[in-house]
């Protein structure tokens, strides 16, 4: 990356959440002003040095946050361009083969007060995308809806967050219980973060809530899937970041394909036990 004390750079940045919130890491190092392709401009809104260009994309989340922003900056002619992207050797060394720096200490901006009141676990359901399919990554369902089961049982109030649609995305079952659901994307960005920033927990799958809770320090239990060639906790996951909140609970015969579609064996032994021990620590570490 061409990028002087002072200089601007165009970023053609990665578009999903989880990535744009890895990214932050990166930019806080650059110096001078940085032009960034993002659809989450609000996840920059503490780097004043980050300006927040338009990129195209298909995937209805990301269109439909863009559509809230008609203000975007605009890139000065003849700049260079620098395109973030990561193949099998894990997130963080990918970003640092494009951004050239080490980064610094995950986080996010302060996104005030949370939606919800109380002492509350975040559950993100699995759940299906027709626009871009995770089959292989998803974990089993019932894993998520046993843990939820289990923390309602222990006095947690449930939130379960998605953006499901008719045709586009849909849950799988069983679907977790949930005491307040959001489930067809009713949370703008801000608020779905402050929403994780003020839980006691976050219970999911591998994606956004991933760096979302390491960023947030908030303690989370991530089921593992299949798709192991890319979402291994070892590649998206990195010794620059605190994982210490952070339990991933992986299959026993993980599958390290790359594959989409696949048969990847997603059974976990003796889960119940062990999201049990899981949650009786959890005080000890909030």
């Amino acid at each position: 990356m061409q990028h002087e004390k002072g200089g601007i750079v165009l970023i053609r940045g990665m578009k999903g959440l989880g990535d744009c919130i890895y990214q932050r890491a990166f930019l806080r190092q650059l110096p001078g002003i940085v032009f960034l392709e993002t659809p989450w401009p609000e996840l920059y809104q503490d780097m004043p040095h980050v300006r927040c260009v338009r990129p195209a994309t298909d995937l209805r989340t990301q269109a439909k946050n863009m559509a809230r922003h008609a203000k975007w900056a605009r890139v000065p002619p003849g700049q260079s361009t620098t395109t973030i992207r990561y193949g099998g050797n894990g997130i963080y060394n990918g970003m640092r083969n494009c951004f050239r720096v080490q980064p610094a200490p995950l986080d996010l901006p302060a996104f005030g007060p949370s939606p919800v009141e109380g002492r509350y676990v975040v559950v993100r359901p699995v759940t299906a995308r027709a626009e871009w399919r995770a089959d292989t990554r998803n974990p089993l369902p019932e894993y998520i809806a046993n843990a939820a089961s289990e923390m309602r049982r222990r006095g947690y109030r449930l939130v379960s967050v998605a953006d499901l649609q008719p045709g586009q995305e849909w849950a799988l079952d069983p679907l977790p219980a949930a005491d307040v659901r959001y489930h067809a994307g009713e949370l703008p960005v801000e608020q779905l973060l402050a929403l994780l920033q003020g839980s006691a927990a976050v219970i999911g799958g591998i994606g956004w809530i991933v760096p979302a809770s390491i960023a947030a320090r908030v303690p989370a239990w991530i089921v593992c899937g299949g798709q192991g060639g890319y979402n291994a906790p070892e590649l998206i996951t990195d010794r620059a970041m605190d994982t210490s909140r952070l339990t991933f609970a992986v299959p026993d015969n993980f599958c390290r394909c790359t594959e989409r579609q696949h048969t990847c064996d997603k059974r976990i032994a003796n889960y119940d036990q062990r999201f049990a021990e899981w949650a009786d620590r959890l005080p000890a570490v909030v």
